[in-house]
Parts: structure tokens; sequence; C-alpha cells
């Protein structure tokens, strides 16, 4: 059934938009909380690389002769070769620069657009720890002051680096992140995947109760349209054969499923409006006057003011309303024309007619599939859509064949088999 389709597929992209919210915005959480590890990650990688010029003293000596000081500055370049810094800086207490090395590869990274930001760092210098961490193509760098103090808690100066992270931390970096936000996206799905029969098996009552619905709601247009349809012919023969004959064709438009559940409402009580009009009028043998004819329009106003009333029928007023258009605009009660009619009315007026002119009526014998055939062309691109009716005249002899003399409870059986598919 349509609507226990519904429920899963309103069900499964709820869940699904569940999925991907709760995964995004968990996500971003895991996003941040990873990069503040990544941070100290990083942050202890520099200082581990940093504790031989920390605890040296000798750098930060004022008395150191200039040999002493070109001793010094080889050591710390050998350094910088050694370790990931790509510059180190050291200060003494009054902040006063004592020494400066860079790496050969340093100039380039120097001159990003990220690192000349970072050069007002003042900042920095604090009594604590301090960072600033920017990416350069891709890659992590954390410029870093550290504060010396001796063992009288007195301080001494301080060192500045600036550290690079190598290729194995980045690709280390990358799993973190990878990795945990799989594991997020992951975890939602499951934890989806778990709910959905859970909610299903909550939901099945209510799938019930809806099946039940909507098998009450189609009996309901049945007997509402059976009604009418026996004050014509004493039978609702045609209700089922015109019904029948305008979803067969709405089908083979490929009409989508709210146009077919149009369209099977509306031609289920495309005549409901007629419960308004007199007897004398509307079963009256011969030909009616001009004036009992202009009664017999209103039974298009009726029907949409019955039908109107009733969210659950609102689809049907297109066909109600509407199926007494014809293509070239003569028709009533709007004088629409061409596709400014809808397509459901267009489409029932075909069936409608055709069942009407192979069907007796009180005023009228039923005529042979051939010369209805032929009335139904003649009233091409007049009465009717040209397009339409050419699809239904390739349709229409098996169609009559099965339809025009069966039973109504063959009619019924059929009928029902026609429209489950689009409830």
């Amino acid at each position: 059934m349509v609507a226990t389709r519904n429920i899963h597929r309103k069900l499964i992209a709820r869940l699904f938009l569940g999925w991907v919210v709760l995964s995004v915005v968990l996500g971003v959480v895991v996003f941040f909380v990873k990069l503040e590890e990544i941070d100290d990650f990083v942050e202890d990688l520099a200082l581990a690389e940093s504790k031989p010029l920390l605890h040296d003293k000798q750098y930060f000596s004022l008395n150191a002769t200039e040999q002493e000081r070109g001793t010094m500055i080889k050591k710390l370049n050998r350094y910088i070769e050694m370790a990931h810094f790509i510059a180190v800086e050291l200060y003494n207490a009054k902040r006063e620069k004592l020494y400066e090395v860079s790496s050969k590869d340093a100039d380039a990274i120097e001159k990003s657009e990220k690192y000349i930001e970072s050069k007002d760092h003042s900042y920095l210098f604090t009594d604590n720890v301090t960072y600033n961490k920017f990416f350069i193509g891709g890659r992590i760098f954390l410029q870093f002051v550290v504060p010396l103090f001796d063992n009288d808690n007195k301080k001494y100066g301080y060192f500045e680096g600036v550290y690079r992270a190598d290729d194995p931390t980045m690709k280390d970096i990358r799993n973190l992140l990878t990795g945990s936000l799989l594991i997020v996206v992951l975890a939602v799905f499951v934890t989806a995947i778990i709910f959905y029969p859970i909610v299903m098996a909550m939901n099945k009552d209510l799938i019930k109760l809806t099946g039940d619905l909507s098998d009450a709601n189609i009996g309901m247009l049945e007997s509402l349209g059976s009604a009418i349809a026996k004050r014509d012919s004493d039978t609702n023969s045609h209700n089922y054969r015109v019904t029948i004959y305008a979803v067969t064709l709405g089908a083979a438009l490929s009409l989508k499923e709210d146009e077919m559940r149009s369209l099977i409402k509306g031609s289920f009580l495309h005549d409901i409006g007629k419960i308004a009009i007199s007897d004398n009028i509307l079963l009256k043998p011969g030909n009616l006057t001009e004036e009992e004819f202009d009664q017999m329009k209103t039974h298009v106003l009726h029907g949409v003011d019955i039908v109107g009333r009733y969210a659950w029928l609102t689809d049907a007023v297109a066909v109600v309303v509407y199926h007494h258009e014809k293509y070239d605009g003569n028709g009533y009660l709007g004088r629409l024309a061409g596709e400014d009619i809808p397509i459901t009315a267009r489409i029932f007026s075909i069936a409608d007619v055709f069942d009407a002119l192979t069907s007796k009526r009180p005023y009228k014998e039923p005529y042979s599939y051939e010369k209805s055939i032929e009335i139904l062309k003649e009233g091409s691109g007049k009465h009717f859509d040209p397009e339409l009716l050419e699809v239904f005249t390739g349709l229409s002899a098996e169609l009559y064949d099965k339809t025009s003399k069966a039973e109504d409870a063959v009619l019924e059986k059929s009928l029902r088999e026609l429209v489950r598919d689009y409830f």
C-alpha cells in the first residue's frame, strides 16, 4: 500500500536527515576537540625537542665573548638542522634578543602571510608557556615562547621557537582526525539502523490503522460515486468503468502519484454535484431545453461545494470542476482551453465521453466501439487533447473488451486492484 510505503519512505528520509545533521554537528564538535588534542600533541613534541636549549644557561650569559657567541650560534644551527625547528630566538629576562638562527628554507616560510602576521608576538612573552598556531601549505607550524626560571624561581630568559610538524606527524594528525570523524559518522549511522526497526515496530499499529483508514476512504469514494451514478442509470457500473478508463490512461501517461490520486478521487466523484439537480432534468429522456441545460451545468459548482469542504477530497476538485471544459475553450464553466485545463480533467473528459457513448442512457442506446472511437477522433483538438486521445485510442480496444460488458463485482475488483498502489 502507498500509505505503508510512504511511512517507510518518510522514516528513512528523516533518519537519513538526522544521520546527516548529527554527523555534521558531532563531527564539528569532535573536530574542534581533536584540534585541541592536536595542539597539545604538537606542543609536547616541540617542548620535548627544545629541552637541550631550555636548561642550558650558558646561552643566556650576558658576558659571553664574541668567540663564545660564535660557538653558540654554530651549536644552534646544528640544533636547527637536527630538530624540526625552522627558527630559534633566545632572549634575556629583559626580552633583549641574544641569538637568532633559522633554517635554510625559513625564508620562503617567513614570507608567507600567516608568518608575517605572527611576527607581532609580544603578547606571547608571559610567565607561562604560550603559543600561536598557524598553517602554511597544509602543514602545522607552532610559534611558542617558554619563560625560563632558575631554582630560585628567578626568570633568566625566554626561548622562542617556530616548530614545523614533519610528514609523519602530519600523517598521524590526519589519521587521528579522519578516524575520529569516521567513528562518529559510523556510530550515528549504526544508531539510525538500530532505531529503524524499533520505530517501525512502534508504528505497526499506526500503519495498520492508516491502511484501514485508506480502505475506508476508498470505500467512501465508491459509495458516494455509486449513489450518484445510480440516479442516472440504476447502476454504479458507469462510475467503475469511467474510473478504470481514466486510471488506465493516467498510468499509461506516467502521471505522478499525487496526480493519480487526484484523478481517482475526481473520477469517483465527478458528478457528485448532480445530487442537487432535479430528477425531471437529470432523467429526462429527450434533449434538454436551454434553461434546463443551464440548470444541469450547475452540478459542477455543487460538486465543488461538496468536495471542497473536506481536506482529503480537495485534490478531486480539478476533475469535478473542469471535466466539462473543452480543449478549444468552448466547454463550461470556466471556458478554459488547451493545457490551461488540468491534465486530470483532460484525461477524465476522454474517459467520461467514451463511456457515455458506449453505454445506454435514458436518452440514447449505446454506440458501438467503432462508432464511439470515430466520434472521439472527430473531437480531437476541439473537445479533447489530441495527444492524450491518441494514447487512449491505442489502448481502448482491449480495455473496452474487458470492461464494457463486465459485471459490477468484476469491475469493482478490477478497480480495487488498479487504485491499490496509489493509496
